[in-house]
This record gives structure tokens, C-alpha cells and sequence, in this order.
């Protein structure tokens, strides 16, 4: 079978697709998601009166770990062009529609030039060795701040192409603003299997300019933002651990959310065990990738012995911080690889979200780990309200962000066979 549908499967996932088409925010989903956001600003609000580091540092943690989750939404979509993947196409529209959270990441990076002054070491007059030339209160800012924004216009634009072919039957099913933006994305339209090729043709260029770009720009990103709050301490590693840390979150959260949409639209035909069995298998191997990422930092350091090398653990393991490297580690990699060994576990829906769930949890501690150790100098460990309420507000502005954009068009791509017969070549 070629590119183009069959009409049985054109038919059938036309009607399977169109039927989730939203067009709003759940009420109940909305509300959550905006107490949320109030919780977060008003933790924020009176923790910058009390404890101001605690208050930026939970918003350093907060954006490395959104950030690296949002931007792998797009970036899945982007992977599956360039390795012209089939198995992930069901899952294509519920990972792009993180890419909703972007702007507010870009402002809430903005927000945290104000903050840094409380969590960059070098910005104090310290000894070490630190390239004061390359680290600069406004350079970091600037330099990070154009790379995103190309970044995530490359994001945007990536978001649009691909959301085209399904654009104009999707308007048909809106109203109000959702809409009118529908129509402005299909405007003019040259034929459903034209706009799918041509769709097709510049996802497959685009696709790999974009998965380079976020690897260079999340390294960097990664370097100045986090890897610097240790002067002196360098890790070539360090920006895969970043971004790779969040395509596995991304994996984990598509298992949480399309259990959620498998019930709620019926999907069971196009969410079944065997997508649910690929996509586990796929975070097994990337439980085991960062593991392994880990472990490749962790044995230079543990062998070489250096004062510049070992200040990572020094910082991690002193101070009360030890059991939380432990947990970490248990979350990240020992828990979510007993559970993924097995094929049949895999394939239930309930049991890999719920998987997904403690990886996600996991990789927060780990993007606390990454900040806090380095940062804090205060008595005991900041772990309590503060943090929870900013991060409960962090998770509002996600679920707000995400929600508006998933509501906008289908949960599973309309221009592709994903329902009966034999896949389409290519995504």
C-alpha cells in the first residue's frame, strides 16, 4: 500500500479522528488547572518576601524540567520524519500539543534574569575556575534567549505544517477563536492529498534541521543554566542529560495521557496493546540510555578522583542531600526498569502510565538535584511548601497550555491509515 489511503481507511479515520475534536478546555480540567496557577503565583508571591533563593530556585527547576518536556513533543514528530517511523503516528498530536507550553517557558525565561542573582555562584565575587568572559549576568541571557527563540520558531513553524492537512476538516467541527485560527492555518488549500504530500515534503527537511538545532540549542541551554552553578566543574555529558532526560519524560507523559484519551474517545482500535507495548519498549531503552549516560559521567569523576571533577557528588552527597540521590536514581532507573522487563505489563494501558508517572516524578527530583545542591547554603534541605506550591504552578501553566492547544484539532492525525490495513509508508 502506498502514501495514499485507502478509502475504507481514509472513512475510518476521518470519522475516529473528527470525533475528538474538543473544542474546549473541560470545565473541571480548566479549573484545576487555573487553582493551580493561583496556588503557584501566590507561593511565589510570598516566598519572594521569606525565602527569595528557595522561591528561584523552584523556578530554575521548574523550567529545566517543562521546558525539556515541551520542546520533546515537537521533537517526537520530528524523529518520527526523519526515522519514518510508523508506530508513533497514533501518538503524534497528543506529543506535539506540548509544544502549547513554549511561549510561556520563553517568558517565564525572561522572568528569571531577575532571579539569577540568587542562584549563579559566579555573579559573587568567589575564586575558581570560571570563564567570566563566556559567563556574564546579560550574556547568558541574551545568547540563551536568541537560541530559543529560533528554536522554538522552527517549533511553531514544524507545528504548523504539520497540523495543515488536518486543518480544514477540524475547522468544520470549531467555532469562535479556534475557528478562525484553523481557517488561517489552511488558507489556501490545494486538495486534501496535495496538502498531505506536501506536508510530507517539508516535515522531511524541516524534521532534521529541527532535532539538530534542539540538540545544540539545549545543550548550551543546559551548560549556562545548570552546569555553571558549579564553577570549575565541566561535563561534555551534561547536555545529553539534559535532553535526553526530556524525551524520556515526553514518553512517559504519552503513556499517562493517552490512557486518559483511550476511554474517553473510544480509541481502543488505535491505542491498543501493541502501540502501548512499542511505545514501553521505547522507554525502556531510554531508561537505560540515561542510566547509561549517567554512569559514563560518574565513572571519569569516581576514578580520576579531582577536586573540579568531584565537587558533583561533594555537593550531592553532603549536607542531607544523600538520600535524595538515592531516590532519584530509584526513580529514574532501578523502579521504571523492574517494571518495563516484561512484555506483557507493557502492554496494559494502566499499568505504563502508571510507570510513566513515577518517571516523571523521577526526573523532577533529578532537575532538583541538578539546581539545589549547588545553589543552597542554608541549614537543612529546602524541600517543602515553596517548592511544592511553584511547582504546582509550573504544572497549571502546563496543563492550561497544553489543554487550549490539544483542543484546537484532532488527538490523532486525520491524513494517515492508522485505523485498518497496513500503515502508510513514511509519516
Amino acid at each position: 500500500m502506498g502514501d495514499t489511503l485507502s478509502s475504507h481507511d481514509s472513512d475510518s479515520t476521518k470519522e475516529l479522528a473528527l470525533n475528538t475534536v474538543s473544542g474546549r478546555v473541560s470545565g473541571l480540567a480548566g479549573a484545576l488547572w487555573l487553582v493551580a496557577i493561583a496556588v503557584g503565583a501566590i507561593g511565589f508571591y510570598v516566598a519572594l518576601g521569606s525565602a527569595p533563593q528557595r522561591a528561584w530556585q523552584a523556578v530554575w527547576i521548574n523550567f529545566l524540567f517543562w521546558t525539556a518536556l515541551a520542546e520533546a513533543g515537537v521533537i517526537f514528530g520530528a524523529i518520527l520524519v526523519a526515522a519514518k517511523g510508523h508506530w508513533g503516528k497514533p501518538f503524534r498530536r497528543i506529543a506535539e500539543a506540548t509544544g502549547g507550553f513554549l511561549p510561556i517557558s520563553f517568558l517565564v525565561f525572561i522572568a528569571m534574569y531577575w532571579g539569577a542573582a540568587y542562584i549563579f555562584p559566579w555573579m559573587q565575587p568567589i575564586e575558581g575556575h570560571i570563564n567570566r568572559e563566556w559567563l556574564t549576568h546579560d550574556g547568558v541571557f541574551l545568547r540563551n534567549g536568541i537560541l530559543l527563540l529560533l528554536l522554538y520558531g522552527l517549533s511553531f513553524y514544524f507545528l504548523r505544517v504539520s497540523l495543515r492537512p488536518d486543518a480544514r476538516l477540524a475547522a468544520q467541527r470549531q467555532g469562535g477563536w479556534r475557528k478562525r485560527h484553523l481557517e488561517r492555518v489552511a488558507r489556501g488549500w490545494r486538495g486534501d492529498e496535495e496538502e498531505a504530500e506536501r506536508s510530507r515534503r517539508t516535515m522531511s527537511w524541516l524534521g532534521p534541521v529541527l532535532i539538530l538545532a534542539w540538540v545544540l540549542v539545549f545543550s548550551l541551554l543546559s551548560f549556562d543554566m545548570s552546569m555553571s552553578l558549579m564553577p570549575g566543574f565541566i561535563s561534555v555529558i551534561w547536555g545529553p542529560l539534559y535532553f535526553v532526560s526530556g524525551w524520556l519524560c515526553l514518553l512517559a507523559l504519552l503513556a499517562v495521557i493517552a490512557q486518559r484519551y483511550r476511554g474517553r474517545y473510544h480509541l481502543d482500535d488505535v491505542w491498543g496493546k501493541h502501540e502501548f507495548h512499542d511505545l514501553g519498549k521505547l522507554m525502556f531503552a531510554f531508561v537505560i540510555f540515561w542510566s547509561y549516560l549517567w554512569f559514563s559521567q560518574f565513572l571519569p569523576i569516581w576514578y580520576g578522583n579531582l577536586g573540579r571533577e568531584t565537587i558533583f557528588f561533594e555537593q550531592r552527597i553532603n549536607h542531607g542531600f544523600k538520600p535524595l540521590l538515592y531516590l532519584q536514581m530509584a526513580l529514574v532507573f532501578a523502579a521504571p526498569f523492574a517494571l518495563l522487563l516484561w512484555r506483557v505489563p507493557k502492554m496494559n494501558s494502566r499499568y505504563l502510565s502508571f510507570v510513566g508517572l513515577i518517571i516523571l516524578i523521577g526526573f523532577w527530583l533529578e532537575k532538583y538535584m541538578a539546581v539545589v545542591p549547588s545553589t543552597w547554603h542554608g541549614e537543612g534541605i529546602p524541600l517543602g511548601w515553596i517548592e511544592a506550591a511553584i511547582t504546582a504552578g509550573f504544572l497549571g501553566l502546563f496543563g492550561l497550555s497544553y489543554s487550549v492547544y490539544a483542543s484546537l484539532g484532532p488527538k490523532i492525525p486525520i491524513a494517515e491509515a492508522l485505523v485498518s490495513g497496513e500503515r502508510s509508508r513514511g509519516p
